[in-house]
Parts: structure tokens; sequence; C-alpha cells
């Protein structure tokens, strides 16, 4: 978008620097979550200045069991894993499960980033069998820095919860983040997992996975990791992102490993360091165990979505043993923060953990909007498309058969209602098939007030020599 604005003018310049933009157009974008906005609820709100975020959710009947990360002492920052039970709705128990090692442990100083998963795990000199394995980030510095990922097990998720006395995934103390934000499913049901994680170092941040066989802790195995693929992710603006702060679920119906990722680039403002919009996205299983693949965008939870500023370190609600509860339908618990300038103080004191869910299928999600009588000598526009979950908009129309398949430009600009360009837009190339149809990604213009502007669709021969143009009225 141009940032000064200009009143509308047919301006060759323009024309053949649109022509520049984008040889290439951007990806038509697709979804299958959609958001059910009467869903969202606010799940835990511990009092006073205290902070929960980073939640692992495991649901049995009405009874929810939250693990997060949280300050254990009014006012002070260091990291505790909390386990909380709500049932009905109301908060029932909460407390502090796992805290920081003794000085000269591994994670002395800061736990956090729970992870838990149903098995068993054989750990002790007398061979007690445990049920459950937590999976947590930890470190030894007063600093984002040296992140290792630690094991602890318990009989249930409500125990005592016992550590495995060496991190699981190693990192070495090289003043960079290290590795941690786990994430975990079950293979076997047994002690054969799949972790998931983030790994941030002079190469990189970048999410891996990572084979576990954890049936025995007298011998553990730990598989070599593997990195994730970046392809198909993108950031709030449409450029490619990459993948870290992530969390798993496994649908076996569909083969597919479902993900809720944080997206870059982080919004600007008190606080800069959390995300404001978090991404579903969805990966087939072959990918995951043997690497390449795609990421399909599923839909994108924002301030749009839910109303806050901040929407950060989410997870999605999962059975215990890493499966998604339902394969027609998403839990994402997040956390929420307030950002200035309604910001009061320091920003984790606001943060809590809400929930949303969404309906989960094969489809788009889409609104379409029609356009009659937007048509001009050579082509006439058939409908705005709009994706519910990634905002995105695309416009479709029809040229004439002289202009049939042919090599012409299709572009686009966006007016407001005093006439003021809001939006340059860009031509397309090639997007004209063999029966005249064609299709463009469109930007949305932030318009104050009214929704309305005025849309200008222009064609443009291979040599930038205008053919044609028609503008309308369009609520965007």
């Amino acid at each position: 978008m141009m940032m000064n604005r200009k009143r509308r003018k047919s301006l060759l310049l323009v024309l053949m620097l649109s022509l520049l933009l984008a040889l290439a157009p951007l990806p038509s974008a697709f979804s299958a979550a959609l958001w059910d906005a009467g869903s969202l609820t606010e799940v835990y709100n511990p009092a006073g200045q205290t902070y929960a975020y980073a939640p692992a959710v495991l649901r049995e009947g009405d009874a929810e069991h939250l693990f997060s990360c949280h300050n254990a002492e009014d006012g002070v920052f260091k990291d505790h894993i909390f386990y909380t039970k709500i049932v009905g709705g109301a908060v029932v128990e909460s407390r502090s499960v796992l805290q920081a090692g003794p000085s000269g442990a591994w994670d002395s100083f800061h736990v956090c980033d729970p992870a838990v998963v149903a098995g068993k795990f054989k750990y002790g000199e007398d061979g007690h069998v445990y049920n459950y394995a937590m999976f947590y980030l930890g470190n030894d510095v007063d600093a984002s820095a040296h992140n290792q990922i630690g094991v602890a097990f318990a009989d249930t998720l409500d125990g005592t919860w016992v550590k495995y006395p060496e991190p699981i995934v190693t990192h070495p103390n090289d003043g960079f983040w290290g590795a941690g934000q786990p994430s975990v499913t079950s293979i076997d049901g047994q002690g054969w997992l799949m972790l998931f994680f983030t790994r941030g170092d002079a190469s990189a941040t970048a999410g891996y996975r990572v084979e576990l066989r954890l049936g025995d802790m007298a011998n553990p195995v730990v598989g070599t990791p593997l990195r994730l693929t970046n392809a198909g992710l993108v950031r709030t603006d449409g450029a490619p992102d990459f993948l870290n702060n992530f969390d798993v679920a496994y649908d076996p119906s569909r083969d597919r490993f479902y993900a809720v990722r944080e997206m870059h680039p982080y919004p600007s403002g008190d606080p800069s360091y959390i995300a404001g919009a978090q991404q579903i996205v969805s990966i087939s299983g072959g990918a995951v165990w043997g690497g390449g693949g795609e990421w399909k965008v599923e839909g994108t939870l924002n301030a749009a979505v839910t109303g806050f500023a901040r929407n950060h370190n989410a997870a999605l609600l999962r059975t215990p043993f890493g499966t998604l509860p339902q394969p027609d339908r998403l839990d994402v618990y997040f956390t929420d923060s307030s950002a200035s300038p309604d910001l009061s103080g320091r920003a984790e004191f606001t943060y809590d953990v809400w929930r949303i869910s969404a309906a989960l299928n094969n489809d788009d999600p889409v609104v379409e909007t029609p356009l009659p009588d937007f048509e001009s000598k050579y082509f006439a526009l058939t409908k705005l498309v709009e994706n519910l979950n990634t905002n995105a908009l695309e416009l479709h129309g029809a040229a004439t058969p002289k202009l049939a398949d042919r090599d012409v430009w299709v572009g686009y600009r966006i007016y407001d209602h005093e006439g003021y360009l809001v939006v340059a837009g860009t031509a397309y190339r090639d997007r004209v098939a063999a029966d005249g149809s064609f299709s463009i990604p469109v930007e949305k213009p932030a318009l104050a007030g009214d929704k309305a502007a005025r849309l200008e669709v222009y064609l443009l021969s291979r040599k930038g020599i205008p053919i044609d143009s028609a503008i309308r009225k369009v609520e965007f």
C-alpha cells in the first residue's frame, strides 16, 4: 500500500510500477477451520500480580486439566509450572506442581512450557511405571538463553511429578535461545513418542521433531532431530514465515498433524515481544516422519476474531495421547495480553488463558459478495470472495472472448469515498484463462468508518498499454 495519499490519476508511471511489483501472483488462500465467535470463553485468570500463559490442556468429561507457565509469588517474575483443574467452567484447584531445580541443576532458574502425554514410563530404582510424562523447558540463567527440554513423570494428572535429572533435548551454553517450547504426541500408547520443539541457535530459529523411546528410563533412546519445513507458512503481511512456538495434535482420521503457531512479525508498541496472531496449520503424517511437504493454512486467530490486541502462546485441546478429541472440531487455548495505549504496568500481569472453538472440515469457509453491473467493454466482474479465517480477498471476473487466453495483465486500485488512493494494488500477468475467466488477490483496505470504497479494475497489454478499465463502489 502506498502510504502517501494521492488524488486518483491515470498515470502510465503507476501502471508500469504495478507491472514490476508482481510478476508472480500470491497463492490463493484456503482454510478449513471456521471460528465459533460464541465459544470465546475466559478459562483461567489468576488474581493479583500473577500471570499464566503457554497452556497445555487435556479434557476428561467436564473437567479440564490445564498446565501453564505461572509465577507462584505475587509480583515476582520466576516461572513455575502450575496445574489447574477446571470443572464446569469453575476453577476447583490451582497449584505449583513443578519448580526450578536446586543451584547447579540444568533447570535451576526457570521451568516453563509444559506438554503432557499418557503412556507407560518405567523410572526409578524400584522400576515404578508411571502413566504420564511432562516435557518442559528449563534453564539455569536469568535470561532467555540456554534453554533445554526435560521430562518428569506422574501417576495421575494431578499427582506428584518426579523429574528425570538430565535434559532430554540438550543445547550448549552458547548464548543463544536454545531448545524449548515442547509439544508431544504418542506413537504406540506406551513409551514411543514424537516430540516437537523449537530451537534457536546461530543458524536459525526453527521447528523440529524427534522420536523418543522412554518406556524404560534406565535406557532412554533419543533419535536424531529432524527440522520441519517452513513451506506454506505465511506472515501476517502475506510474506513467507518460519516455524516456532507451536503446539501439535495428531488426527488419525486424516493422517495429519495439526498445529497452532505464532505468526510474525510481532506488533509494534508495548508489548512488542509477543505475537498478535496465531495460525492454525496442518501437514501430512508422511512429511513429519520423512521431512519435506508443505503446511496447509487452516485458519488465523487474531484481534478480528478475539478482540484482543495480543494473542500468543497457544495450544490445542488434545486427548491424553496427543490426538484431536474430535476430527470435526478444534479447541484452541491461547494467552491474551493488554497492549498500549490501554496497558498500565507490566504486560505479563495481564496474561490469562482463553478458549475458542472452530468447526474443522475439508472445505473453504468463505463469503462471496456478488458484483452486479461491474463491467466494461472487455470484461465483467462477478464476485469478491473473502476467506473468513485468513481475511484474504480474491476478485473474480471474465474477459470477453477476444481477450481469452491472451497475454493480458489484470490489475486494481482502491480509493476511499473522497477519491484518495488507499491501496495502490498491482497488476497480474497471465490470469485470463482460455474460457475468459480470471481471479486476482486483492489487499483489503483499511477504511475509517464506512466499509465502502471505490474499486478500479483495469486490463493492460503485455507492453503495459491500457486496454480497458472500470470503477464502482464496493463494500469491503
